[in-house]
């Protein structure tokens, strides 16, 4: 007998390293998330990955700062999402399942590994745009339930 997992969310905390600096004129930078990676229903034994293209289920983020800063991006990215009971429901991240790009667009984002730290620019108006996409790996004996996790995002000028 096969249980349909409720739907999957991952949360997301963002961490901007740098603080206004007032006498510099500087700030930022800043990023914000716009939607959770969310796996969906899933069946026990059953991994379902979503691609970062994916324009309904994959995490969505915006980084801005200054106007073509150098930043460094660094995904702190879960094993597994918790589920009530101590449950535990894996996850797998790999070398496509990140995208950027200084437009707003999927289709003209740069495919990455969110494993690594990133190191790019923003865009001409200081914005940079993030997609997440990756696998949950549910056991064949995983329990119907909400699970979720937390992935924080550290961003940094880098001084280039």
């Amino acid at each position: 007998m096969h249980f349909l997992l409720p739907r999957l969310l991952l949360a997301f905390s963002v961490i901007g390293l740098a603080a206004p600096d007032p006498a510099s004129g500087q700030f930022g930078p800043f990023a914000f998330g716009f939607r959770n990676l969310a796996f969906g229903s899933l069946l026990p034994g059953v991994p379902e990955s979503v691609s970062p293209a994916d324009g309904s289920r994959s995490g969505r983020f915006v980084v801005f700062g200054l106007r073509r800063a150098e930043v460094r991006i660094d995904f702190s990215l879960p094993a597994a999402l918790a589920g009530a009971g101590g449950e535990n429901l894996a996850l797998q991240f790999g070398p496509t399942d990140g995208g950027f790009s200084t437009t707003p667009a999927a289709a003209s984002m740069v495919v990455f590994d969110p494993r690594v730290p990133l190191v790019t620019r923003l865009g001409n108006n200081g914005l940079l745009y993030l997609w997440l996409g990756g696998t949950a790996l549910p056991s064949g004996q995983q329990r119907a339930g909400n699970y979720s996790a937390t992935i924080t995002i550290t961003v940094a000028y880098t001084g280039s």
